[in-house]
Protein backbone atom coordinates (compact mmCIF):
# COMPACT_ATOMS: atom_id res chain seq x y z
CA UNK A 1 0.00 0.00 0.00
CA UNK A 2 1.39 3.32 -1.01
CA UNK A 3 2.02 6.02 1.42
CA UNK A 4 -0.91 7.88 -0.10
CA UNK A 5 -3.17 4.88 0.25
CA UNK A 6 -2.07 4.45 3.78
CA UNK A 7 -2.96 8.07 4.48
CA UNK A 8 -6.40 7.84 2.84
CA UNK A 9 -8.32 6.94 5.97
CA UNK A 10 -6.79 9.91 7.65
CA UNK A 11 -7.92 12.13 4.80
CA UNK A 12 -11.42 10.65 4.86
CA UNK A 13 -11.45 11.06 8.62
CA UNK A 14 -10.49 14.67 8.19
CA UNK A 15 -13.30 15.18 5.71
CA UNK A 16 -15.73 13.55 8.11
CA UNK A 17 -14.43 15.70 10.91
CA UNK A 18 -14.79 18.83 8.76
CA UNK A 19 -18.30 17.83 7.72
CA UNK A 20 -19.22 17.14 11.29
CA UNK A 21 -17.66 20.40 12.33
CA UNK A 22 -19.58 22.23 9.61
CA UNK A 23 -22.78 20.55 10.70
CA UNK A 24 -22.07 21.40 14.29
CA UNK A 25 -21.26 24.96 13.33
CA UNK A 26 -24.45 25.13 11.30
CA UNK A 27 -26.43 23.70 14.16
CA UNK A 28 -24.68 25.98 16.54
CA UNK A 29 -25.47 29.01 14.36
CA UNK A 30 -29.06 27.85 13.96
CA UNK A 31 -29.28 27.22 17.64
CA UNK A 32 -27.74 30.58 18.42
CA UNK A 33 -29.97 32.30 15.86
CA UNK A 34 -33.06 30.69 17.36
CA UNK A 35 -31.78 31.39 20.82
CA UNK A 36 -31.19 35.00 19.79
CA UNK A 37 -34.68 35.19 18.37
CA UNK A 38 -36.06 33.70 21.56
CA UNK A 39 -33.81 35.96 23.52
CA UNK A 40 -35.11 38.95 21.54
CA UNK A 41 -38.64 38.01 22.47
CA UNK A 42 -37.62 37.54 26.08
CA UNK A 43 -35.58 40.69 25.97
CA UNK A 44 -38.45 42.53 24.34
CA UNK A 45 -40.67 41.42 27.12
CA UNK A 46 -37.97 41.96 29.66
CA UNK A 47 -37.00 45.08 27.82
CA UNK A 48 -40.61 46.10 28.03
CA UNK A 49 -40.51 45.53 31.74
CA UNK A 50 -37.17 47.22 31.90
CA UNK A 51 -38.58 50.07 29.82
CA UNK A 52 -41.43 50.47 32.26
CA UNK A 53 -38.93 50.53 35.08
CA UNK A 54 -36.59 52.84 33.18
CA UNK A 55 -39.49 55.02 32.05
CA UNK A 56 -40.71 55.26 35.61
CA UNK A 57 -37.26 56.38 36.64
CA UNK A 58 -37.10 58.79 33.72
CA UNK A 59 -40.51 60.27 34.51
CA UNK A 60 -39.54 60.70 38.13
CA UNK A 61 -36.29 62.41 37.12
CA UNK A 62 -38.14 64.76 34.76
CA UNK A 63 -40.65 65.68 37.45
CA UNK A 64 -37.86 66.32 39.96
CA UNK A 65 -36.12 68.57 37.45
CA UNK A 66 -39.40 70.36 36.73
CA UNK A 67 -39.97 70.89 40.44
CA UNK A 68 -36.47 72.31 40.86
CA UNK A 69 -37.13 74.82 38.08
CA UNK A 70 -40.55 75.63 39.54
CA UNK A 71 -38.94 76.41 42.89
CA UNK A 72 -36.54 78.73 41.07
CA UNK A 73 -39.56 80.53 39.56
CA UNK A 74 -38.64 79.28 36.07
CA UNK A 75 -42.18 78.20 35.35
CA UNK A 76 -42.00 77.93 31.56
CA UNK A 77 -38.86 75.81 31.78
CA UNK A 78 -40.56 73.65 34.41
CA UNK A 79 -43.49 73.08 32.05
CA UNK A 80 -41.15 71.73 29.37
CA UNK A 81 -39.95 69.02 31.78
CA UNK A 82 -43.44 68.19 32.96
CA UNK A 83 -44.49 67.92 29.30
CA UNK A 84 -41.71 65.42 28.65
CA UNK A 85 -42.86 63.39 31.64
CA UNK A 86 -46.45 63.46 30.36
CA UNK A 87 -45.36 62.35 26.90
CA UNK A 88 -44.11 59.14 28.56
CA UNK A 89 -46.78 58.85 31.25
CA UNK A 90 -49.87 60.89 30.27
CA UNK A 91 -51.73 60.10 33.49
CA UNK A 92 -48.97 60.99 35.90
CA UNK A 93 -50.72 63.15 38.50
CA UNK A 94 -47.54 64.81 39.73
CA UNK A 95 -46.69 65.97 36.22
CA UNK A 96 -50.24 67.13 35.57
CA UNK A 97 -50.34 69.10 38.81
CA UNK A 98 -46.83 70.46 38.23
CA UNK A 99 -47.92 71.76 34.83
CA UNK A 100 -51.12 73.21 36.27
CA UNK A 101 -49.25 74.96 39.08
CA UNK A 102 -46.71 76.39 36.63
CA UNK A 103 -49.45 77.71 34.36
CA UNK A 104 -51.16 79.19 37.41
CA UNK A 105 -47.98 81.07 38.35
CA UNK A 106 -47.83 82.39 34.78
CA UNK A 107 -51.39 83.73 35.23
CA UNK A 108 -52.66 81.27 32.65
CA UNK A 109 -55.52 80.24 34.89
CA UNK A 110 -57.85 78.84 32.24
CA UNK A 111 -55.13 76.50 30.99
CA UNK A 112 -54.20 75.50 34.53
CA UNK A 113 -57.81 74.45 35.15
CA UNK A 114 -57.70 71.88 32.36
CA UNK A 115 -54.68 70.20 33.98
CA UNK A 116 -56.20 70.31 37.46
CA UNK A 117 -59.31 68.66 36.02
CA UNK A 118 -57.22 65.94 34.34
CA UNK A 119 -55.55 65.24 37.67
CA UNK A 120 -58.94 65.15 39.41
CA UNK A 121 -60.26 62.71 36.81
CA UNK A 122 -57.58 60.33 38.07
CA UNK A 123 -57.71 61.30 41.75
CA UNK A 124 -61.17 62.83 42.36
CA UNK A 125 -60.66 63.30 46.10
CA UNK A 126 -57.23 64.92 45.95
CA UNK A 127 -57.92 67.82 48.32
CA UNK A 128 -54.72 69.68 47.49
CA UNK A 129 -55.65 69.75 43.81
CA UNK A 130 -59.20 70.81 44.65
CA UNK A 131 -57.86 73.79 46.59
CA UNK A 132 -55.64 74.74 43.65
CA UNK A 133 -58.55 74.45 41.24
CA UNK A 134 -60.64 76.71 43.48
CA UNK A 135 -57.80 79.24 43.54
CA UNK A 136 -57.71 79.32 39.74
CA UNK A 137 -61.48 79.79 39.62
CA UNK A 138 -61.23 82.68 42.09
CA UNK A 139 -58.64 84.41 39.92
CA UNK A 140 -60.97 84.00 36.95
CA UNK A 141 -63.80 85.58 38.94
CA UNK A 142 -65.80 82.35 38.85
CA UNK A 143 -66.73 82.49 42.52
CA UNK A 144 -69.81 80.29 42.33
CA UNK A 145 -67.75 77.46 40.88
CA UNK A 146 -65.03 77.99 43.48
CA UNK A 147 -67.61 77.84 46.26
CA UNK A 148 -68.89 74.57 44.79
CA UNK A 149 -65.34 73.18 44.96
CA UNK A 150 -65.05 74.23 48.60
CA UNK A 151 -68.34 72.45 49.24
CA UNK A 152 -66.84 69.35 47.65
CA UNK A 153 -63.88 69.60 50.01
CA UNK A 154 -66.20 70.12 52.96
CA UNK A 155 -68.07 66.90 52.15
CA UNK A 156 -64.74 65.15 52.78
CA UNK A 157 -63.48 67.44 55.56
CA UNK A 158 -66.52 69.12 57.14
CA UNK A 159 -64.48 70.58 60.00
CA UNK A 160 -61.55 71.88 57.99
CA UNK A 161 -60.79 75.47 59.09
CA UNK A 162 -59.02 76.01 55.78
CA UNK A 163 -62.02 75.00 53.65
CA UNK A 164 -64.50 76.84 55.88
CA UNK A 165 -62.40 79.99 55.92
CA UNK A 166 -61.77 80.00 52.19
CA UNK A 167 -65.44 79.51 51.46
CA UNK A 168 -66.15 82.38 53.84
CA UNK A 169 -63.70 84.58 51.96
CA UNK A 170 -65.25 83.65 48.60
CA UNK A 171 -68.68 84.57 49.99
CA UNK A 172 -67.21 87.86 51.24
CA UNK A 173 -65.83 88.59 47.77
CA UNK A 174 -69.25 88.16 46.15
CA UNK A 175 -70.91 90.39 48.74
CA UNK A 176 -72.65 87.63 50.68
CA UNK A 177 -71.47 89.20 53.91
CA UNK A 178 -73.84 87.65 56.44
CA UNK A 179 -73.09 84.21 55.03
CA UNK A 180 -69.34 84.88 55.12
CA UNK A 181 -69.53 85.82 58.80
CA UNK A 182 -71.28 82.49 59.46
CA UNK A 183 -68.35 80.60 57.95
CA UNK A 184 -65.74 82.68 59.77
CA UNK A 185 -67.62 81.91 62.99
CA UNK A 186 -67.47 78.20 62.17
CA UNK A 187 -63.71 78.51 61.83
CA UNK A 188 -63.51 80.29 65.18
CA UNK A 189 -65.57 77.57 66.84
CA UNK A 190 -62.80 75.16 65.87
CA UNK A 191 -59.84 77.51 66.27
CA UNK A 192 -60.75 80.36 68.60
CA UNK A 193 -57.56 82.29 67.86
CA UNK A 194 -57.60 81.95 64.09
CA UNK A 195 -56.43 85.47 63.24
CA UNK A 196 -57.34 85.31 59.55
CA UNK A 197 -60.93 84.37 60.34
CA UNK A 198 -61.12 87.21 62.86
CA UNK A 199 -59.57 89.70 60.46
CA UNK A 200 -61.97 88.96 57.62
CA UNK A 201 -64.95 88.68 59.96
CA UNK A 202 -64.20 92.22 61.14
CA UNK A 203 -64.01 93.43 57.53
CA UNK A 204 -67.37 91.84 56.75
CA UNK A 205 -68.90 93.41 59.86
CA UNK A 206 -67.52 96.80 58.76
CA UNK A 207 -69.26 96.49 55.42
CA UNK A 208 -72.46 95.52 57.21
CA UNK A 209 -72.17 98.68 59.31
CA UNK A 210 -71.81 96.63 62.49
CA UNK A 211 -68.96 98.71 63.85
CA UNK A 212 -69.33 97.79 67.52
CA UNK A 213 -69.20 94.09 66.66
CA UNK A 214 -66.19 94.70 64.45
CA UNK A 215 -64.44 96.49 67.33
CA UNK A 216 -65.12 93.50 69.59
CA UNK A 217 -63.41 91.21 67.09
CA UNK A 218 -60.50 93.62 66.63
CA UNK A 219 -60.00 93.90 70.39
CA UNK A 220 -59.39 90.13 70.44
CA UNK A 221 -56.86 90.53 67.64
CA UNK A 222 -55.09 93.31 69.56
CA UNK A 223 -54.73 91.00 72.55
CA UNK A 224 -52.81 88.64 70.26
CA UNK A 225 -50.78 91.42 68.60
CA UNK A 226 -51.13 94.89 70.13
CA UNK A 227 -49.05 96.49 67.37
CA UNK A 228 -50.85 95.08 64.34
CA UNK A 229 -51.26 98.15 62.15
CA UNK A 230 -54.18 96.86 60.07
CA UNK A 231 -56.17 96.01 63.19
CA UNK A 232 -55.36 99.33 64.88
CA UNK A 233 -56.38 101.13 61.69
CA UNK A 234 -59.61 99.16 61.43
CA UNK A 235 -60.56 99.91 65.02
CA UNK A 236 -59.76 103.61 64.58
CA UNK A 237 -61.99 103.80 61.50
CA UNK A 238 -64.77 101.95 63.33
CA UNK A 239 -64.56 104.52 66.11
CA UNK A 240 -64.74 107.33 63.55
CA UNK A 241 -67.83 105.76 61.98
CA UNK A 242 -69.39 105.69 65.44
CA UNK A 243 -68.63 109.41 65.86
CA UNK A 244 -65.89 108.83 68.43
CA UNK A 245 -63.16 110.78 66.65
CA UNK A 246 -61.23 111.58 69.84
CA UNK A 247 -60.73 107.89 70.59
CA UNK A 248 -60.03 107.17 66.93
CA UNK A 249 -57.15 109.63 66.98
CA UNK A 250 -55.63 107.73 69.91
CA UNK A 251 -55.43 104.66 67.68
CA UNK A 252 -54.21 106.63 64.65
CA UNK A 253 -51.40 107.96 66.83
CA UNK A 254 -50.49 104.41 67.92
CA UNK A 255 -50.07 103.52 64.25
CA UNK A 256 -48.05 106.65 63.47
CA UNK A 257 -45.73 105.86 66.36
CA UNK A 258 -44.87 102.68 64.45
CA UNK A 259 -45.03 104.12 60.90
CA UNK A 260 -44.95 107.97 60.97
CA UNK A 261 -45.64 108.42 57.27
CA UNK A 262 -48.46 105.97 56.71
CA UNK A 263 -50.52 107.97 54.24
CA UNK A 264 -54.00 106.53 54.77
CA UNK A 265 -53.66 107.02 58.52
CA UNK A 266 -52.48 110.62 58.17
CA UNK A 267 -55.48 111.31 55.93
CA UNK A 268 -57.94 109.64 58.30
CA UNK A 269 -56.42 111.44 61.29
CA UNK A 270 -56.67 114.76 59.44
CA UNK A 271 -60.34 114.16 58.73
CA UNK A 272 -60.98 113.21 62.37
CA UNK A 273 -59.21 116.38 63.53
CA UNK A 274 -61.35 118.44 61.14
CA UNK A 275 -64.44 116.82 62.65
CA UNK A 276 -63.22 117.94 66.09
CA UNK A 277 -62.55 121.50 64.85
CA UNK A 278 -58.83 121.03 65.50
CA UNK A 279 -58.01 122.65 62.20
CA UNK A 280 -54.34 123.54 62.67
CA UNK A 281 -53.58 119.96 63.71
CA UNK A 282 -55.58 118.71 60.74
CA UNK A 283 -53.55 120.90 58.37
CA UNK A 284 -50.31 119.53 59.87
CA UNK A 285 -51.52 115.97 59.24
CA UNK A 286 -52.55 116.74 55.64
CA UNK A 287 -49.26 118.57 55.02
CA UNK A 288 -47.29 115.43 55.90
CA UNK A 289 -49.08 113.73 53.03
CA UNK A 290 -48.75 116.66 50.63
CA UNK A 291 -45.02 116.95 51.27
CA UNK A 292 -44.64 113.57 49.61
CA UNK A 293 -47.72 113.53 47.37
CA UNK A 294 -48.46 117.16 46.42
CA UNK A 295 -51.46 116.19 44.27
CA UNK A 296 -53.19 113.89 46.74
CA UNK A 297 -56.84 114.91 46.34
CA UNK A 298 -58.09 113.84 49.78
CA UNK A 299 -55.30 115.79 51.49
CA UNK A 300 -55.88 118.88 49.33
CA UNK A 301 -59.59 118.77 49.99
CA UNK A 302 -59.16 118.15 53.71
CA UNK A 303 -56.65 120.97 54.07
CA UNK A 304 -58.95 123.24 52.03
CA UNK A 305 -61.80 122.49 54.44
CA UNK A 306 -59.59 123.34 57.42
CA UNK A 307 -58.44 126.61 55.80
CA UNK A 308 -62.05 127.49 55.02
CA UNK A 309 -63.02 126.88 58.63
CA UNK A 310 -60.16 129.16 59.70
CA UNK A 311 -61.47 131.91 57.41
CA UNK A 312 -58.54 131.64 54.99
CA UNK A 313 -60.82 131.65 51.97
CA UNK A 314 -58.34 132.57 49.24
CA UNK A 315 -55.95 129.80 50.30
CA UNK A 316 -58.84 127.37 50.49
CA UNK A 317 -60.05 128.32 46.99
CA UNK A 318 -56.55 127.69 45.58
CA UNK A 319 -56.60 124.15 46.98
CA UNK A 320 -60.15 123.47 45.82
CA UNK A 321 -59.20 124.62 42.31
CA UNK A 322 -56.41 122.03 42.29
CA UNK A 323 -58.83 119.33 43.38
CA UNK A 324 -61.39 120.25 40.72
CA UNK A 325 -58.74 120.44 37.98
CA UNK A 326 -57.87 116.80 38.69
CA UNK A 327 -61.33 115.52 37.73
CA UNK A 328 -61.12 113.16 40.69
CA UNK A 329 -62.89 109.86 40.28
CA UNK A 330 -64.21 110.37 43.81
CA UNK A 331 -67.46 112.24 43.14
CA UNK A 332 -67.93 113.03 46.83
CA UNK A 333 -64.59 114.91 46.94
CA UNK A 334 -65.33 116.80 43.73
CA UNK A 335 -68.80 117.81 44.92
CA UNK A 336 -67.55 118.85 48.33
CA UNK A 337 -64.65 120.88 46.89
CA UNK A 338 -67.03 122.65 44.49
CA UNK A 339 -69.55 123.42 47.22
CA UNK A 340 -67.05 124.78 49.73
CA UNK A 341 -65.21 126.73 47.03
CA UNK A 342 -68.48 128.49 46.11
CA UNK A 343 -69.05 129.29 49.78
CA UNK A 344 -65.50 130.66 50.08
CA UNK A 345 -65.98 132.86 46.99
CA UNK A 346 -69.26 134.14 48.43
CA UNK A 347 -67.61 134.89 51.74
CA UNK A 348 -64.84 136.88 50.04
CA UNK A 349 -67.33 138.88 47.98
CA UNK A 350 -69.37 139.74 51.04
CA UNK A 351 -66.33 140.58 53.11
CA UNK A 352 -67.18 137.80 55.52
CA UNK A 353 -65.09 135.47 57.62
CA UNK A 354 -65.90 132.13 59.17
CA UNK A 355 -66.32 131.94 62.91
CA UNK A 356 -63.64 129.35 63.61
CA UNK A 357 -65.08 128.57 67.01
CA UNK A 358 -68.14 127.11 65.30
CA UNK A 359 -67.82 123.34 64.98
CA UNK A 360 -70.35 122.92 62.15
CA UNK A 361 -69.38 120.92 59.09
CA UNK A 362 -68.78 122.71 55.77
CA UNK A 363 -72.00 121.29 54.35
CA UNK A 364 -73.83 123.52 56.85
CA UNK A 365 -71.59 126.51 56.27
CA UNK A 366 -71.92 129.37 58.74
CA UNK A 367 -70.25 132.70 58.17
CA UNK A 368 -70.32 135.90 60.13
CA UNK A 369 -70.14 139.40 58.70
CA UNK A 370 -67.01 141.33 59.55
CA UNK A 371 -67.61 144.54 61.48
Amino acid sequence: MSKNTKNLPSFIGLIVILLLASLLLSMSYSSRHNATAASDIINFTTSGKGMISNNSSTVESLIIKGSELFNKFKYQDAISYYDKALSISPNNVDALVGTANSLFQLNRYEESLSYYDKALDIQPVNVTVLYSKADALIYLGRYDEAIAVYDEILTQKPHSPNALGRKGLALYDVGMLEESVTYFDRVLEIESNNTLAMYFKALALDKLGKYNEAITVRDKLLVIDPNDIETLDGKALDLSHLGNDSQAIVYFDKILAIDPYRMNVLLAKGNALNNLSRYFEAIASFDKVLNTYPDQDIALNGKGKALFKLGKYADAITLFDKVLAMNSSDIYISNEASKIKDAAIGALKNGQKFNSTDGDEPNSINVTTTS
